[in-house]
């Protein structure tokens, strides 16, 4: 039935899905239709993350920087950066 439901939907069951048809099918809940209508849900666009090692910003940041002060100083960098690109774009 799984398998179906992929080749249908073209996707596959995000954790949350998988578990919840899991716990149905352990229930002897499950059937075509409620898989194809957990497969049909639409997903949550997955996060992105970015993380930079502390190693690889020492250098750019004095010993003294605690790593908030690292990330405060980047993100006003970035700000920084963005009207810099928004003003070079305006012209």
């Amino acid at each position: 039935m799984l398998l179906t439901a992929i080749d249908s939907e073209q996707a596959t069951p995000s954790l949350s899905q998988a578990q919840r048809m899991k716990k149905l099918s352990r229930d002897g809940k499950l059937n075509d239709d409620t898989m194809l209508d957990i497969m049909m849900e639409q997903k949550k666009p997955e996060g992105y993350n970015v993380v930079l090692s502390a190693d690889k910003l020492r250098k750019y940041f004095p010993r003294s920087y605690t790593p908030q002060k690292m990330e405060e100083t980047i993100l006003k960098l970035l700000d920084a950066w963005l009207r810099k690109r928004q003003r070079d774009q305006s012209r």
